[in-house]
């Protein structure tokens, strides 16, 4: 088994679904924060955390908590009192590691106006654990940021990251998005030098998607809005991909790069923990409206309306919504679309135990190295054909160890992973 499998821990998710404005390109389970229950959200919120805890030490399953990660939404325009609150009935209720990870999201001017405001604000962050910010910036051009519905400009950005640097974070991920309706592939890597003027530990880069149910979804069916076409799409990524590996980043994930470590060939310190988690098929628990939670063996998802979050808080209840308990193919099924979104792929070994260690699956000796790709195969029989011509396409590579996507093979990734599904 290999070394990042054999000391599992969890991490944990919470979603703060307030934002000062929902931006247009937005399909995330959010809202406007003014004349929202915000204080009934938290005191609800404190509620599924005591519950959540008492029943893992109830049935035995409770384990050290790896990576905490705050999202939403946007977290940082909640009340700082309250946020503080939760975070010390997080800690008296889980186990939390000393050196975890504690991720917060933030969006540009929704810290403090004033440098002081700000500088106190970060102080209280701080004090609560956090140490990773991840800064939703999509774009360093005003007019690119009006048009998205971002609240914030390319100067909160600048200012906003100095200050964070002054405060001492050392660890901050700034969200880049590019294939925006009207900006070409040059706009897109100006947008990621400014970016790279910042030296941040970590950026995501994703292409915008236009998504039903938002403004840019209903503009793009009366034709007021036109998507920027594959093509030109995938070329700018693939520039991206190329300008940030020259900056020093290594490309662990499809949409995500990090500065590399000091020792040449071993994953660098700033990938993102908790992200990981879900790529490698750990536990996490999901806690706030919406929240999905993968807990021994089970994925389950929290309602999606916010009164009845509320109300089954204030009743007692866990407000869980949906539960699904995985299938010995679920779980290695699972594995394997997870982890080729990862830049190294995954390897037999930890696609077949996924499937081995579930509940009533059937259990094989493996009396030799290779009858981990051999029992790989045996269970996607019905793929191996079809995954041979990719690779021999150079879309995917396919090795003893395991297989991953090559950089051509990304941008049909969708289509290699469901052969798996």
């Amino acid at each position: 088994m290999t070394a990042d499998k054999m000391d599992k821990k969890r991490g944990i998710y919470i979603h703060m679904p307030f934002c000062v404005q929902k931006c247009r390109y937005c399909a995330f389970l959010s809202f406007s924060a003014e004349g929202s229950p915000r204080k009934e959200y938290m005191d609800a919120l404190e509620k599924e955390i005591k519950l959540r805890s008492a029943l893992e030490k109830k049935n035995g399953t409770d384990k050290p908590v790896s990576t905490i990660y705050i999202g939403g939404g946007t977290p940082s325009v909640m009340d700082i009192s309250s946020m503080s609150e939760m975070v010390k009935t997080l800690r008296r209720s889980f186990e939390v590691d000393p050196d975890a990870e504690f991720t917060l999201e933030a969006n540009p001017a929704t810290l403090g106006r004033k440098d002081g405001v700000m500088l106190a604000k970060l102080q209280a962050y701080k004090f609560m654990g956090v140490n990773r910010l991840s800064m939703g910036v999509q774009s360093m051009d005003n007019d690119r940021l009006h048009y998205l519905g971002r609240i914030h400009t390319a100067e909160n950005v600048a200012r906003d990251m100095d200050i964070i640097r002054r405060k001492g974070f050392s660890n901050v991920n700034l969200d880049l998005m590019f294939s925006v309706p009207g900006e070409s592939g040059d706009d897109a890597l100006n947008d990621l030098e400014k970016v790279l003027a910042f030296s941040p530990e970590h950026i995501s880069c994703y292409s915008l998607q236009i998504e039903e149910g938002t403004p840019f979804g209903q503009m793009a069916e009366t034709g007021e809005l036109t998507e920027v076409p594959d093509e030109e799409d995938r070329d700018t990524y693939h520039r991206i991909c190329r300008r940030l590996r020259d900056a020093g980043y290594e490309h662990y994930e499809i949409s995500n790069f990090a500065k590399k470590g000091d020792e040449p060939g071993s994953p660098g310190p700033y990938r993102s923990r908790h992200n990981s988690l879900y790529w490698n098929m750990d536990e996490y628990i999901g806690l706030g409206l919406g929240a999905s939670g993968f807990i021994n063996g089970v994925r389950y998802k929290n309602t999606s309306d916010l009164e009845e979050y509320i109300a089954s808080l204030s009743e007692g209840r866990l407000p869980v919504a949906e539960e699904h308990r995985n299938t010995a193919f679920d779980n290695i099924s699972e594995a394997v679309f997870t982890g080729l979104r990862r830049r190294e792929g995954i390897n037999y070994e930890d696609a077949v135990r996924a499937y081995m260690e579930t509940d009533g699956a059937e259990q094989k000796d493996i009396a030799e190295e290779d009858s981990f790709r051999n029992m790989f195969w045996d269970i996607f029989a019905e793929a191996k054909e079809e995954a041979r011509e990719y690779a021999g396409r150079g879309l995917l590579i396919i090795d003893d160890e395991g297989l991953k996507l090559t950089e051509q093979g990304i941008d049909i990734s969708n289509s290699i992973m469901s052969l798996f599904v």
